[in-house]
């Protein structure tokens, strides 16, 4: 079975790396696996499997001289529908609603059995993905969802944002949660990892510097805990790059932070970096199901995640595995970390039980058997 997964690039996003794990696990011996992509780029696109052949747009198509709303989408449908043809493809995986819209359009010229995968809560992330004409492309969104074979969410808070934003029929979507490879992960970890300063107590947060993510309330939170309430030791790492790295910068030197926050930009393996810190902060407004918090728990490192409407509460168990606090809330992460500095053993207990957490309920096995299936069963 020719498997098409497609996805606008291989950026260092949740959403790329999920779609490596698709790639690298499918069962060879049942599918061969193809990958589609806008931009043939991104720091993950050296992480693809060599057996995985990769089509992309821009490698056929150059940005028109004159453009108007709509023209290169077009170029696009045309493009995926050849695509499909071409490689004789039995199943399209569209990930993201951006490649659901080209997909919706694409599979009805080239009739195709097809999964739409949704990563984050449309309720509260669908004005940053959509750009503009939002409201012209929920209603084509509205309509690709529901010509799809499935739509899969990546956890059940995802699925409840989808049937509610796009009025979709409640059994029209499936959840299918995010996993990890924890084998790989264990063998990442144990590379070498940073020489970290044995007098501080090490923060670390892993995500693309984007407004999504709630740096700046961590900022703040960090602001009073050095300068009200004497913590020092305190030493924030943000490992990632995007957008928003700029302004986080003038937010540190405004808030007389320099000494306490360190930018390492994006590292293709940050699990040493992860294992070798106290703490995991995740503040996100929103999620899908995040694999960088997932990941810290394999890590067995405590968390701290926020209770956005899908995602950290659904996989800490509404904190059995882990401190959870409002989004948006710089005073309850004060508080929050704080309480972890002073009763750290206690949190230590917890990572480990969260490590057995996700061993159980995220593994590959688990995910891929449910996918595999499903693609089968539209196949059929």
């Amino acid at each position: 079975m020719r498997v098409l997964f497609a996805i606008g690039s291989m950026g260092g996003g949740g959403a790329e790396r999920q779609t490596l794990h698709y790639l690298r696990h499918l069962d060879r011996s049942r599918f061969t696996p193809l990958l589609y992509l806008h931009v043939n780029r991104g720091e993950l696109r050296a992480q693809v499997p060599t057996d995985v052949p990769v089509l992309a747009f821009e490698d056929q198509y150059a940005a028109p001289h004159i453009n108007y709303p709509g023209r290169i989408q077009r170029q696009q449908v045309a493009h995926l529908a050849r695509v499909l043809e071409e490689q004789q493809i039995d199943v399209l995986c569209a990930v993201t609603l951006q490649l659901t819209l080209i997909a919706g359009s694409s599979v009805r010229r080239r009739p195709t059995p097809w999964l739409a995968i949704e990563m984050a809560d449309p309720r509260l992330s669908f004005e940053d993905q959509a750009g503009r004409f939002g409201w012209f492309k929920k209603r084509l969104l509205k309509h690709a969802y529901r010509r799809a074979n499935r739509a899969l969410a990546v956890s059940d808070g995802v699925r409840e944002g989808m049937v509610q934003w796009y009025d979709l029929p409640a059994d029209q979507v499936v959840t299918l949660r995010n996993f990890i490879d924890v084998e790989r992960l264990d063998q990442q970890a144990n590379a070498p990892g940073p020489e970290l300063d044995h007098d501080r107590f090490h923060i670390v947060v892993v995500g693309r510097l984007h407004v999504q993510k709630g740096h700046t309330y961590l900022l703040e939170a960090l602001g009073e805990l050095v300068h009200q309430r004497n913590l020092w030791q305190l030493q924030v790492h943000l490992v990632g790059a995007g957008p928003l790295e700029g302004e986080l910068r003038d937010e540190v030197d405004r808030l007389e932070l320099r000494q306490h926050v360190v930018f390492e930009g994006f590292l293709e393996n940050p699990f040493p970096f992860v294992r070798g810190c106290q703490l995991f902060c995740f503040p996100s407004l929103y999620e899908g199901l995040p694999l960088a918090l997932l990941e810290a728990m394999a890590c067995r490192v405590p968390v701290l995640a926020t209770t956005c409407r899908s995602g950290p509460s659904e996989v800490l168990a509404d904190g059995r595995f882990g401190r959870l606090v409002p989004p948006a809330n710089s005073a309850s992460l004060v508080e929050a970390i704080q309480d972890i500095v002073d009763d750290y053993a206690s949190h230590q207990q917890l990572a480990k039980k969260a490590r057995q957490h996700v061993e159980e309920h995220y593994s590959v096995a688990t995910g891929m058997k449910q996918l595999q299936s499903l693609l089968c069963e539209i196949v059929e």
